[in-house]
């Protein structure tokens, strides 16, 4: 399979993604890449590293709990209280290091992406940024301020995200759900970098 990434990698994720997940999922997944890509245009990126982060992101999204949490110890992956709650938030980070291990992804801008879309990161990058705010405005995503949320990611990504994270956090409270410590301190930072501007 590494051949088939050194020739072209998009479409060696984009079955690498297809032979792991549901047709559901993997329509979420087309969508958030080409959302993913054109953000990138948007904002001057790189439109093939955006579309190959979003082809990867969850494509170990339909592991097995149990699956999340092997693959991760034998890997060496951070494991907090959340994920042993929720082995699921391991999905990008397991996406990941499948990439790097079976398609020979070596581009950390994308691997990053790709292990902070659920959560976010203090100091995430431009791509993972991109990344993020793709996954959760992608054409399907319909909540009351996706609108709102779409035309923001197209001026600011940051905001984007900021907002992004405000309403999932709100949400979180609202249901009675705790929310990831790194969405929180992601959020704090984001916060910290618009007041500094």
């Amino acid at each position: 399979m590494e051949d088939r990434v050194k020739i072209n990698p998009a479409e060696a994720a984009d079955v690498f993604a297809r032979e792991r997940l549901s047709a559901k999922r993997y329509g979420h997944t087309l969508r958030v890449a080409d959302t993913a890509e054109d953000l990138a245009r948007v904002h001057g990126l790189d439109p093939y590293r955006a579309r190959l982060a979003g082809l990867l992101h969850d494509a170990a999204r339909e592991v097995t709990s149990e699956e999340f949490l092997d693959l991760a110890e034998r890997w060496g992956l951070p494991i907090g209280e959340p994920e042993r709650e929720s082995p699921k938030l391991l999905h990008g980070p397991v996406a990941a290091e499948l990439a790097r291990r079976e398609l020979g992804v070596r581009d950390e801008g994308v691997l990053d992406a790709v292990r902070e879309h659920t959560t976010g990161r203090p100091g995430m990058g431009s791509l993972s940024l991109v990344l993020y705010v793709a996954d959760k405005i992608e054409p399907a995503r319909d909540y009351p301020s996706v609108g709102r949320l779409r035309g923001l990611a197209r001026e600011d990504l940051r905001a984007a995200a900021a907002e992004s994270l405000r309403r999932s956090i709100a949400h979180n409270e609202e249901r009675g759900r705790p929310t990831h410590p790194m969405s929180i301190e992601t959020l704090a930072w984001l916060d910290e970098a618009e007041e500094g501007a």
